[in-house]
């Protein structure tokens, strides 16, 4: 037989590349196993572990995870089932095991192929604390799995070591990507929050730090969005929520994000979340890109569908900390907990989705708020990041994955290994700092029920030069019957404090109030 020559030239190439060592199953598992954390940048002093291909194993593509009290991990798939985890020490890209939660069910009703396949997953927030494991499941019942979007408790009854106890704590209207997110343990350790996004109805609350109003009270009129996409979304907005452990008393903390994922906590147990952009939006006057936000007590941060949304210059909502630009963010956590060199304990951590970037969020006071500079702590393409938890050895663990793509688990660790220290970052507070936080927290514990004394001690924050401080003493003043402080207000002389006493008259006044306002 006659061969050309490019064709004799491919076959010959053929034979020296499956005559190399690569062509053995055992390297090419090697060689895919390197390709991915290879491909991972991180900074000096830093290593990383792959451990785990759960799409790879037909376990889906995971988005959620927590740590139990035993140090092992529990994850969740995105569209399918819950799955714990042994970890290796730090240096081994392998784990001990792993084993499918079967949850409520016997032996019989697991056999039974007329029952849902699935008794517990679908989640996008995990949390174990309390001695029980919660999940945010993220989904419209159907005949796969049977349960709907809501706060459930899972709980070990007869202590087996398994979940035999589901209990649901709330039912939440909405599902999707910007469904109900993730669970977060409160400072404190006595409580929980939670965070959905802006197709998530806000459900009726116990309390509420500041009441949103859905009305759009623009004085231009609303171009809604000609893709639709914003045109079935709530007023509202993405919101959070802070919840006891047995999930009956619910008070609304904050609204007006998008679409935010997560949230986490400093050591000043001050909230800070990551909120996503409207890319369609992108080159028009109302763009928002995605932004780190201090979450403060009855914060709103003005997103409103299409034209609507507010700028961060209206004195009615609260500024980003930072803005990033375009991307997915998702998970958020606090390094604080990390064994990391202290410029990354006490940084936040926010992720990327789109673009595969960990952004490690360095923050320093700022009066009675923060001021922040963001670097790209960890990047890869292409690397969906899902959810990241510091672990109880310190290390940092994520997943990649999402939307059934290929799915991944990773741990990340510091070793130093006489690699140059990194540089230290002072984040301690002022004195000035100090009394204008004080002064914040002082005003923020009126946001409940109206108080004896309340608009006196408010009055003077309202002329604040402090932004922060301003906003906390408008919610404080919004929280007192406005009959009390009705006719101070339309007899200030003060400006700034008339500015700030008539934004809270025209949310909590009676229409008869207008024509004096104005």
């Amino acid at each position: 037989m006659h061969l050309n020559r490019p064709l004799r030239t491919l076959l010959f190439l053929l034979l020296i590349i499956c005559s190399l060592p690569s062509c053995d199953r055992k390297d090419d598992s090697a060689k895919s196993e390197n390709s991915k954390t290879s491909k991972l940048k991180l900074p000096d002093g830093f290593k990383v572990d792959h451990l785990y291909s759960p799409s790879e194993h037909e376990q889906g593509s995971w988005v959620a995870m927590t740590f139990d009290d035993k140090g092992r991990l529990i994850t969740s798939d995105q569209y399918g089932a819950l799955y714990r985890l042994e970890l290796s020490p730090a240096g081994t890209d392998s784990i001990s095991k792993i084993e499918r939660l079967v949850i409520g069910k016997t032996q019989a009703q697991l056999a039974d192929t007329t029952q849902p396949k699935i008794e517990m997953g679908y989640a996008q927030g995990l949390l174990y604390a309390f001695n029980s494991l919660y999940v945010m499941v993220n989904h419209r019942s159907n005949e796969d799995f049977a349960k709907g979007s809501g706060l459930y408790r899972l709980q070990d009854t007869d202590g087996d070591d398994q979940f035999d106890k589901i209990t649901l704590l709330k039912e939440l209207d909405g599902e999707g990507e910007h469904g109900p997110h993730s669970i977060v343990l409160s400072p404190d350790k006595k409580s929980i929050y939670v965070i959905a996004g802006n197709f998530t109805k806000i459900p009726q609350m116990d309390a509420y730090r500041n009441i949103p109003d859905a009305k759009v009270d623009n004085l231009l009129p609303l171009l809604k969005d000609p893709n639709g996409h914003d045109n079935v979304v709530n007023y509202h907005g993405g919101w959070i929520a802070h919840v006891d452990s047995t999930g009956t008393h619910w008070e609304l903390i904050s609204s007006g994000f998008r679409n935010p994922f997560d949230l986490a906590f400093n050591d000043d147990g001050e909230m800070f979340t990551y909120d996503s952009d409207m890319e369609w939006d992108f080159g028009t006057p109302w763009y928002r890109p995605t932004r780190i936000c201090h979450v403060t007590s009855g914060s709103e941060f003005g997103w409103r569908p299409g034209t609507d949304k507010w700028s961060p210059l209206y004195p009615d909502n609260l500024p980003a900390l930072l803005n990033i630009g375009q991307g997915s963010p998702t998970s958020m956590l606090y390094g604080g907990n990390s064994k990391f060199p202290e410029k990354y304990r006490k940084s936040v951590f926010a992720f990327d989705w789109s673009f595969g970037i960990i952004y490690a969020i360095h923050i320093q006071p700022d009066g009675a708020s923060y001021k922040a500079e963001g670097e790209e702590f960890i990047s890869g393409s292409p690397l969906p990041l899902t959810d990241g938890v510091i672990g109880p050895d310190g290390a940092l663990y994520f997943m990649t994955g999402g939307r059934r793509l290929g799915s991944d688990l990773y741990r990340v660790y510091y070793s130093g290994n006489g690699e140059k220290e990194i540089q230290n970052v002072s984040n301690t507070l002022s004195d000035d700092a100090a009394q204008a936080r004080e002064l914040r927290r002082q005003l923020e514990a009126y946001h409940a029920e109206p108080r004896k004394g309340a608009v006196d001690f408010v009055w003077p924050s309202l002329k604040s030069g402090d932004r922060y401080i301003r906003y906390a003493a408008r919610i404080a003043l919004e929280h007192q019957p406005a009959s009390q402080w009705q006719a101070r207000a339309l007899n200030e002389k003060d400006p700034v404090t008339l500015t700030q006493s008539m934004i809270a008259l025209a949310r909590r006044g009676s229409p008869a109030a207008k024509n004096s306002m104005l």
